[in-house]
């Protein structure tokens, strides 16, 4: 149980970084506007699907997997809002 959690929350800090890190580059301009949206709606959906195989009980993800797809979501989310927020990038000013 204990390792589980561990994993979970290994899992939860490596998507909030890798959200983190990828709208930080959108800001400065290394990656485009529809890029970013892009990579933001397929975390949405991945975590949807994950969320999904939890509740349906599959053997492969199992219900931890539940909350994990939910964060993947939410982060998705929030990151591809500021990106649709952000007036332009870095590169462009």
């Amino acid at each position: 149980m204990l390792i589980s959690i561990l994993i979970g929350a290994a899992a939860l800090v490596a998507v909030c970084l890798c959200f983190s890190l990828f709208l930080f580059a959108h800001l400065t301009g290394r990656v485009r506007r529809g890029t970013a949206l892009r990579v933001s709606v397929l975390g949405v959906v991945l975590g949807a699907t994950v969320t999904a195989h939890g509740i349906a009980g599959s053997v492969a993800f199992g219900p931890m997997s539940i909350p994990f797809g939910v964060f993947l979501m939410v982060a998705a989310g929030v990151a591809g809002l500021l990106v649709y927020q952000a007036p332009t990038s870095g590169a462009r000013r």
